[in-house]
């Protein structure tokens, strides 16, 4: 009866109301950082760059040996400057500043729990979306990457948001152009955060291509605005690096060091990590482009990188292989639990945490597996299992560090864990009741 389904709906909110306190509160927990907390590394340059634009004095320079950068995305940079000027700690020491945000990443970290339940009613049952949520909301790997001053958390949202509009675009009948369009925002947000955002163009741009006949305007059309305002987005932020850097740069001038640190004789040796990506300053082939770093514009650094790194695996072509076997398995840390831990620590992470966080994900991980095999992961569209293949394959064969790298796949992990759970619950109940 209507009052039936009237109470279950209530029964239902009030248990996603409840998933998602908790997921408040474990974040909550992990939050306050501990005293003496250091900065490392990506987020040093991070909180520079959040300190300078909250300031009103654009991007800063001083990462970048007083010159123009466009190393970091904007994404997160901005995001943190805004958490920083809400906050009224621009000005603060840095503990506060990271005290502020960890608190905005608590809010972040429950977003993407909810966008995870979210997916996984609209693909599958409301059963599985709260399973889903209940796994996120208590795994540990997104916790304390949230506890980072890191950008992989906001992407990882930016990327649900993208495939739930995408999906509620299929899902519609009406407002279709809507829902293309916001779809496009979230992925060039998404790509001014994290460069490799640009491979979720091609799936969403399939998503949105579902009217028939294929080839009409009606069919064209979301797709086709779904990538212009993408791209859109990316205008300013490729205006400024041309202006600043002389150089087309529409992302990052990342890639040539994220190549050249893997791509060399050092990391195709190590015999304790091998294909492991290091800094170019402890590589010796690369000590002249290191010795002339502070002199050398960013982008003719990038590009000569790059060119030295594919001249390399062209001379190399089987270590590109290796290097995809040893990352797969640092992705599923199982390259050893002092590799887990050292990575860890790169984003400030302890070791007790570390190990908190591999365990809990080899046993989702594991439900995941019986998950992949049911029907209804089956169901699902492809297009959508293509974002989490790209994304792997964005990472896998450049570097890979757990638990920070893994993030945006890691919800694909958990929806997976969700539909395994659910179908081994119904089996169970069938052979109960036969």
């Amino acid at each position: 009866s209507g009052a039936a389904w009237r109470r279950r709906d209530g029964w239902y909110a009030l248990a996603v109301v409840l998933v998602l306190g908790l997921a408040v509160v474990a974040r909550g927990l992990y939050a306050a950082p501990p005293p003496g907390y250091e900065l490392r590394h990506d987020q040093r340059d991070y909180d520079q760059h959040a300190l300078s634009l909250a300031r009103g004095e654009g991007y800063s320079r001083r990462v970048a040996y007083g010159r123009p950068t466009a190393f970091r995305p904007p994404g997160y940079p901005y995001f943190l400057a805004g958490v920083y000027r809400l906050a009224g700690v621009e000005h603060a020491p840095a503990q506060e500043r990271v005290e502020a945000a960890r608190k905005a990443n608590v809010v972040v970290g429950t977003l993407v729990v909810a966008l995870i339940g979210l997916l996984a009613a609209q693909l599958w049952r409301r059963r599985v979306a709260l399973v889903a949520m209940a796994i996120a909301a208590v795994y540990v790997p997104l916790i304390v990457v949230g506890g980072s001053v890191m950008s992989e958390l906001l992407f990882t949202a930016l990327v649900l948001g993208a495939l739930v509009l995408a999906v509620e675009h299929r899902r519609s009948t009406r407002r279709r152009y809507a829902y293309a369009v916001a779809a496009g925002a979230m992925a060039g947000l998404a790509m001014l955060t994290r460069a490799n955002a640009a491979i979720l163009l091609v799936p969403l741009a399939i998503a949105a291509w579902d009217a028939r006949p294929r080839w009409s305007r009606r069919a064209l059309g979301p797709p086709l605005a779904l990538l212009a305002t993408a791209l859109v987005l990316l205008v300013p932020w490729t205006v400024r690096n041309a202006s600043q850097l002389h150089a087309f740069v529409p992302f990052t001038t990342q890639v040539g060091s994220a190549l050249a640190g893997t791509y060399n004789d050092q990391a195709r040796t190590d015999p304790v990590n091998p294909g492991a990506w290091r800094s170019i300053r402890h590589v010796p082939e690369y000590a002249d482009f290191w010795a002339q770093r502070r002199t050398t514009p960013e982008a003719v650094l990038d590009r000569r990188l790059r060119a030295t790194a594919w001249r390399y695996i062209a001379d190399h072509p089987l270590y590109v292989a290796e290097v995809w076997w040893w990352n797969t398995r640092r992705m599923a840390d199982l390259a050893g639990r002092e590799r887990s831990r050292a990575t860890a620590a790169t984003i400030t992470i302890d070791r007790a945490w570390a190990d908190r966080a591999v365990t809990c994900f080899w046993v989702v991980a594991a439900l995941a597996l019986v998950g992949a095999a049911a029907r209804p992961a089956r169901r699902a569209p492809a297009w959508l299992w293509a974002v989490p293949a790209l994304l792997y394959l964005s990472v896998v064969l450049l570097a890979v560090e757990t638990p920070r790298y893994r993030t945006a796949l890691d919800p694909f992990v958990i929806l997976l864990a969700a539909v395994g759970l659910v179908a081994a619950g119904d089996r169970l109940r069938r052979r109960a009741t036969t």
